[in-house]
This record gives structure tokens, sequence and C-alpha cells, in this order.
């Protein structure tokens, strides 16, 4: 199993990953049909977002459009089942889904099947899809890092 990991310190907020993504599933360039978002915390820090895949969202969605590929791991929607209620929206505690405001179907990271877009196109390598052990230890010095940040920042 993989996983999708950022590495802030990396990332440059260039956005090429978001219109990776966007063009990947919609073959637009559209930054509101990415599945990945960059965050800009403060001047020069950029944050990719994107989901976790935790599955929480699962068990919030009312026809069960929602399932885990066997595969890859990836929480993915059945676009014929998904009826854009957005209870999805609400259950994710990342905000990382959205409803398209054309198709009103609920889109969120699928992992592009096991081959992510964003990470081939990150040119300075700040996104990565690693071995699920590996991830965990980038997981675990992100969070010292941002605590670290904000502390500094927050006392």
């Amino acid at each position: 199993m993989k996983a999708l990991i950022a590495l802030p310190d990396r990332c440059t907020g260039c956005q090429r990953c978001a219109l990776a993504c966007s063009y990947a599933h919609t073959k637009t360039y559209s930054p509101s049909k990415s599945r990945i978002w960059v965050i800009r915390l403060e001047r020069k820090i950029d944050q990719p977002i994107f989901c976790n895949q935790c599955g929480i969202c699962i068990s919030a969605c009312p026809v069960n459009a929602l399932s885990r590929d066997k595969k890859t791991g990836a929480i993915v929607v059945n676009e014929e089942k998904c009826i854009g209620c957005g209870y999805c929206v609400n259950a994710c505690p990342w905000g990382v889904i959205t409803v398209d405001h054309i198709t009103h179907k609920a889109i969120k990271c699928d992992l592009c099947g096991g081959d992510p877009a964003c990470v081939k196109e990150c040119p300075e390598q700040a996104l990565r899809f690693v071995d699920i052990r590996e991830a965990a230890k980038f997981k675990r010095g992100a969070t010292i890092k941002l605590l670290s940040y904000y502390y500094r920042a927050y006392g």
C-alpha cells in the first residue's frame, strides 16, 4: 500500500500539481476541478493539501456513492450513485472534498488509480507517493514541524 505525502518545505506554491490534477480528471486546466490545493500559510510557506484517504466520508454518504478501492486504498466516488448532497463535504475534517459546480457530483483525490498526476508534475518533488511505512515517518516529521511553527508564531 502507498500513500501521498507532501513536503511543504519544498513547495514553491506554483500550483502545477493542481493543474495536473484537474487535467488528469477533466482534461481541462481548472483549479476549481482539482482534488489538491496549495494553501499559503504565510509568506514563502505553502502547504499542499489533499485527501488522506481516512474514509470518514464513506459512512456519511446516504446513497453509498463512496467506497475504498481495494487496489490503491483510495476512497473513490461512484458518480452514477452520487446525488451531490454534500454530506461527504460536511463530514470531511480536512475540507478536501468538494461538489463540482457543474456536474453536482462529489470530487476528491482518488490517487489517480495509483499513479498520481500531481506527483509526476511537481518540479520540486514536494509531493511523493511512497510506501505506507515511509509515509508515517514523513507525517511524524511534518507534525513536529507544524507544531514548532505554531509555537513560534503563537507562543
